[in-house]
């Protein structure tokens, strides 16, 4: 063995155990496998990236936007809708038409797109049938899959397997010639889920859908009336006045208004500058218990006395000015993200852009490069801070251009207050009103910058930096009038313009790991999160704090023409077949009718499949069947340098003798038992690893192994790549083994086990039917 397979191989299994932890994301761990490539000499700079002008490569982004065309103009949905309207009531009849559908469709159209496509549709039969999602869901995704083995562009793994043959100087396979072993592949597949198969499929209720009454509510599985109240303004409220978001409902009682009630009997939409006014009822959704904590005794009293700045200085604490620089760790965070108080030990007071100053509610401002911060601190960690990378040192630091004084208070806590032996964190003054504790004066004892585990006591007086204003808000707070369990059905809330939708992450989503707060959800998309589905259970309070996961699902309240919107959006789903973007119908014809010109022009070969496929995505967007951006929006850019940053791995494991080095040992193993075990075999490894590492790449590491053990043994390669294409498309097992196995999670109610047990019997029929018609289709 020498260096340079050692090499091949250190690099292979570090690229493995990065795609397992998943410490980067996948297109990041492909971009480093190419840099540590040409670093140790393994491949040239030039092959390094001749990934990104692979044929397979240029093929894959392509055929994003012909299926994009397809799916803007309405050509994969009436195809969905004409097969589908064959389903009928019986569940042996649907799951053979639903799985024969999302076959088709998928064998032209990119799977995750088409799974994208079919959930709502196949959550709208679930609803009209009574049916459970969770019989119909994973047959859904399977039949997605499947459609993908049947045609060379049906997915990207497939392009990486032929273009392998291709640059090892053999005719690569055509665009049908997936297609005879596929289509057994789905009608044995087929036939297993509906005479075994629906056997074990779960039966599970799920928010999205009933499973019990056809027609019935599926909002009831969040139990959403359980947290509903009402709150009415009293007539002498400091609230009265104020708009909504200067209300801070959301941000410090943790409620979501949903409607505003007049006095008059007028229902007005929540909009954060809509102004409240005396006797407003405000329909509300949350827990109470911080409400009612406030409501009925004093928590804090304003003193009429103003503290002097110097109060915030000592012989051991003192201020620094400093400025954001680019490479400053503040660059772009907020204070919330950063945590500063907790691990650096300093307050930030004050903060400059500009002409613009805050010294209150600073933390969700993202800061920028030329910001300047004013921060307090003892004096070891505000010289620690000064001499931080990313930090400019403004010497002449002059804290009364911030004009502190304006902002700093004297507060009481008084007898009786509910604050009375809570630490500073869970007064939770800050976050909800903006009010930062700074010292602490009881008896004769001071506190300066005391820790957030501290506890208040009776009579302490508080030196805060905040408005007066957020402290009225807190006064308003304390006098509102609580009505528990109103009778209120969620369905009255909806109207003709407003309505309570699902809505799901997107499989392209960029949310993922974000918090509605850091997202601004509500005033960006205009509509309010009242729950989150998540697993099998509903989360209904702390929404703007939890981090969004793949798969979830959101219960959102909004009007209508909010919706459209965000059913524009890529990073969302929605559940509802009523608000699927406006189709643009009238360029169907022309849209199929450039699909079925590449198709021939590929089929014919009067064209290269990747000159044909870039031709008919620029007449997408000539014929406007779909715009540029959309184009742009489209293709999947994660999976484009995953394949792309990959491909030289592949070039490394044939040039180095790796794969024949592997081949060697596949034959001494299994040669003995002929080429069909040695076919058999290969298909089991690759079906292994396809557990463990995203299929494209799975393809780049089997299929030059495959290569080199049919020219070691002197046979045919095309049924072990063949049977490698196969074996890759096969993510059946797993929810992380592919984003279309997750975006059912949810809606299907499925828990992990549901994958093995079912998917388990379809990697299998893909493996037999493979191992026993290659041999036939593509001879030894």
């Amino acid at each position: 063995m020498t260096l340079e397979i050692v090499l091949t191989f250190a690099i292979l299994l570090f690229a493995i155990i990065l795609f397992v932890t998943e410490i980067l994301r996948a297109d990041l761990v492909a971009l480093l496998v190419l840099v540590l490539l040409v670093l140790v000499g393994l491949i040239s700079p030039e092959d390094s990236i001749s990934g990104f002008s692979n044929p397979a490569v240029v093929t894959i982004w392509a055929v994003f936007i012909l299926s994009a065309g397809l799916a803007r103009t309405g050509v994969a949905s009436r195809l969905a809708d004409h097969l589908l309207r064959l389903g009928g009531k019986s569940e042996s009849r649907l799951l053979t038409v639903l799985m024969s559908s999302t076959a088709v469709v998928s064998a032209f159209v990119i799977n995750v797109g088409v799974a994208a496509m079919f959930l709502p549709v196949t959550l709208d039969i679930v609803r009209r049938t009574g049916r459970s999602a969770s019989r119909l869901l994973l047959p859904m995704i399977y039949g997605t899959t499947i459609g993908g083995m049947i045609v060379l562009i049906g997915t990207s793994s497939n392009l990486v397997v032929v273009d392998f043959l291709r640059e090892s100087g053999v005719r690569p396979p055509g665009l049908f010639d997936f297609a005879p072993v596929g289509i057994v592949i789905l009608i044995v597949s087929i036939l297993y889920m509906v005479l075994l198969g629906r056997r074990i499929l779960p039966e599970r209720k799920t928010p999205s859908v009933d499973n019990i009454q056809p027609g019935r509510d599926f909002r009831l599985y969040y139990d959403i009336e359980e947290r509903l109240a009402l709150i009415t303004i009293p007539a002498d409220s400091p609230i009265s006045g104020k708009t909504l978001a200067e209300s801070r409902f959301g941000r410090a009682l943790g409620l979501n208004v949903l409607s505003v009630m007049r006095s008059e009997g007028d229902y007005h939409i929540p909009e954060p500058d809509l102004k409240l006014e005396a006797r407003d009822r405000l329909l509300v959704l949350g827990r109470l218990d911080v409400i009612e904590k406030l409501s009925g005794k004093p928590v804090i009293l304003i003193e009429a006395e103003v503290p002097e700045t110097s109060c915030l200085y000592s012989d051991h604490i003192g201020m620094i000015e400093l400025e954001v620089s680019e490479d400053s760790v503040f660059n772009g965070k907020t204070l919330l993200e950063l945590d500063a108080r907790q691990k650096m030990g300093i307050n930030l007071l004050a903060f400059r852009r500009g002409d613009m100053i805050r010294r209150t509610n600073m933390r969700d401002i993202r800061f920028q490069a030329g910001d300047q911060l004013l921060f307090r601190g003892l004096f070891d960690q505000l010289q620690s801070l000064q001499g931080y990378n990313g930090f400019k040192n403004i010497n002449d630091c002059k804290p009364e251009k911030y004009s502190l004084h304006e902002r700093l208070l004297y507060l009481r806590i008084p007898e009786g207050s509910p604050m009375s032996g809570s630490t500073l964190k869970d007064t939770n003054l800050a976050p909800a009103y903006g009010i930062s504790i700074l010292n602490i004066i009881r008896g004769e004892q001071e506190f300066l910058m005391p820790e957030p585990e501290m506890r208040l006591e009776e009579n302490d007086l508080l030196v805060v930096e905040g408005r007066s204003a957020d402290i009225e808000v807190l006064r308003g707070h304390q006098t509102l009038e609580i009505e528990r369990n109103p009778e209120v059905d969620l369905k009255d809330l909806e109207t003709d313009s407003l309505r309570v939708v699902e809505v799901m992450l997107s499989p392209h989503t960029s949310l993922t790991g974000k918090t509605l707060r850091q997202l601004n959800f509500r005033e960006k998309f205009g509509v309010s999160v009242l729950a989150v589905w998540r697993g099998d259970r509903a989360f209904r309070t702390n929404l703007n704090d939890m981090p969004l996961q793949f798969g979830d699902a959101l219960l959102c309240y909004g009007t209508r023409e909010r919706f459209e919107m965000l059913a524009k959006d890529d990073d969302f789903v929605i559940l509802t077949l009523d608000y699927r973007e406006k189709l643009l119908l009238n360029k169907a014809p022309l849209a199929g009718l450039i699909m079925a010109g590449v198709l021939a022009a590929a089929l014919l070969n009067w064209l290269p499949i990747y000159v044909a496929a870039i031709a008919g995505a620029l007449l997408m967007i000539i014929t406007k069947c779909i715009t540029v951006e959309e184009a742009y929006r489209a293709i999947e850019w994660k999976s484009v340098f995953l394949i792309a940053a990959m491909l030289p791995l592949g070039m490394a494991i044939q040039q180095t003798g790796a794969a024949a080095l592997v081949a060697g040992f596949v034959l001494e193993i299994a040669g003995v038992y002929g080429p069909t075990a040695i076919l058999a075999g290969m298909m089991a490894l690759t079906l292994l690893l396809n557990q463990f590492i995203p299929s494209p790449v799975n393809a780049v590491v089997m299929t030059p192994i495959a290569i080199a053990t049919a020219a070691s043994l002197g046979l045919s390669p095309y049924p072990f790549v063949m049977g490698i294409a196969y074996a890759v498309a096969s993510s059946f097992m797993t929810p992380v083994s592919h984003p279309i196995n997750i975006l059912v999670m949810s809606p299907g109610g499925y828990r992990f086990s549901d994958y093995v047990k079912n998917g388990l019997p379809l990697t299998l029929i893909v493996l037999i039917v493979s191992v026993l018609l290659l041999p036939v289709v593509f001879p030894f």
